[in-house]
């Protein structure tokens, strides 16, 4: 038997191997937990507690609004978060965010599972591909627990086009219709370019199961119509659906503008290494193999492997040429597919199995050290403490107005902590003109927005009028 290669798996060892994958898996899912408490708002993660808790104060559903003011993007993922507070209390916004993004991050490996034992009918397989997927190094260390909008759009984009594939392959309305309902979710929980993620998934699977009698049958076409019906509805039911419509639109165009010949170029040779830096350690352990010639299987040569590289790399294509698109957490809706595709390369030689696991394993460790000690060293060396910032600038600015200008992260997540610090009250929000007296937390002391009261790690509390004549301000 050539090196590497398996001796054929009795049932009692697949289960053993399966369930011991599993453990695995329930291991860097748990590791989620930790950081729901470890670490304080990071990025803009703030921006979804401000939005949701203006939403709640406000009884508003359909236009989320961030200091007063609409915001451009439909709302599911407030309203799950809405729901979520609602439950364990306000005042843990930021647990309630994790736990929305970290049971969607959940929620796709495990659908990866599912659409793999459904494709390829071995579950030995569909349990490595979940497993792999979980510890892409940007799912479990980084994107995969963060409170943003992207977890949960990757999970209905990832289900949108795994049903859309599953449909056209076994030619099953059944799964085209949870494969349209996932895109109309897909949608609400972020942006319409759920829909070309759809788009060219389900025109090349059709193209290789040469479905297109399916793809064009009167129920297929009657369900599409229905799905494009969703965003047209939405948009017109919302009140400020015309301008988030025209918003969403140019946010797209901006993405595609240039950088001019040099910055398009650079784009071109560093995105794609950016792109497979994210994919460590599995990636690396990959590439280890094959400058080391281990054997191939027969498994990367499936025409399903083929097909989900296709619908990856289209995918992948727009964002690799516009120089504006250049968060790894866009890609994310991807990350499944590229999962597939590690572990089918990975999972079907023996040795190459056994050093994969052995990284996971290793980074499942290296994700408790982070999530226990790193993170959190971090966080209080080298970022301002946002707790204590709303703390000082509340007991600065009691009995004053207080408003919001233009701020970075660091300026919502303050603003975060004291809308939940001063509820069930009125939520901050933008200095209506011509304020006369009040405090503003502004980005940087711009004589404009007033006079300098306080200064804070990359934060200042502005103050005009009266309020600029208390004893705690600058002297």
């Amino acid at each position: 038997m050539p090196e590497g290669k398996d001796i054929p798996l009795t049932k009692q060892a697949i289960d053993k191997k399966a369930g011991a994958w599993w453990l695995l898996f329930a291991l860097g899912s748990l590791s989620y937990v930790i950081t729901f408490f470890s670490v304080q708002y990071t990025g803009e993660e703030a921006i979804y507690t401000v939005m949701s808790y203006e939403m709640r104060y406000h009884s508003l559903v359909l236009t989320p609004t961030m200091f007063g003011v609409s915001y451009t993007r439909p709302p599911l993922v407030n309203l799950l978060i809405i729901a979520v507070s609602e439950l364990i209390g306000w005042p843990h916004m930021i647990v309630a965010e994790r736990l929305v993004a970290a049971l969607a991050t959940i929620g796709s490996g495990l659908l990866l599972a599912w659409f793999a034992r459904r494709l390829w009918g071995d579950r030995d397989f569909s349990v490595f591909a979940a497993l792999v997927y979980l510890t892409i190094g940007d799912v479990l260390f980084y994107n995969g627990w963060l409170a943003y909008s992207d977890p949960l759009f990757a999970f209905f984009v990832l289900a949108a086009m795994l049903m859309a594939w599953l449909a056209v392959e076994q030619r099953r309305n059944t799964y085209l219709a949870m494969s349209l309902l996932a895109l109309s979710c897909a949608f609400l929980a972020k942006v319409p370019t759920a829909y070309v993620f759809y788009a060219v998934t389900v025109i090349i699977a059709t193209y290789r199961a040469r479905a297109w009698r399916f793809l064009f049958s009167r129920s297929s076409i009657a369900m599409h119509l229905l799905a494009i019906a969703v965003p047209i509805l939405w948009y017109s039911a919302a009140p400020e659906g015309g301008q988030m419509a025209h918003a969403a639109i140019a946010k797209v165009l901006e993405k595609q503008q240039s950088h001019g010949i040099f910055g398009n170029f650079f784009k071109l040779i560093y995105f794609p290494v950016r792109t497979s830096l994210q994919f460590l350690p599995i990636a690396g352990v990959l590439l280890y193999a094959r400058l080391r010639h281990y054997p191939l299987s027969t498994r990367p040569y499936d025409p399903h492997v083929s097909t989900a590289l296709w619908i990856a790399g289209v995918n992948y294509i727009p964002y690799w040429l516009s120089t504006n698109a250049g968060a790894m957490r866009y890609l994310m809706p991807l990350y499944g597919l590229v999962a597939l595709v590690l572990a089918a390369y990975a999972y079907g030689n023996g040795k190459t199995r056994r050093l994969v696991v052995g990284w996971i394993i290793t980074a499942v460790i290296l994700k408790y050290v982070f999530a226990l000690w790193a993170f959190p060293y971090y966080t209080k060396h080298f970022r301002a403490d946002i707790d204590a910032i709303a703390k000082d600038i509340l007991s600065v600015a009691k009995g004053e107005s207080l408003y919001m200008t233009d701020v970075g992260w660091e300026g919502i997540a303050v603003a975060a902590q004291i809308d939940l610090a001063i509820a069930p009250g009125p939520p901050l929000v933008m200095a209506p003109q011509g304020l006369a007296h009040g405090f503003l937390i502004a980005e940087r002391p711009d004589p404009a927005i007033g006079k300098l009261f306080r200064s804070y790690h990359g934060l200042y509390l502005m103050c005009r009028g009266d309020a600029c004549a208390g004893p705690a301000g600058l002297k």
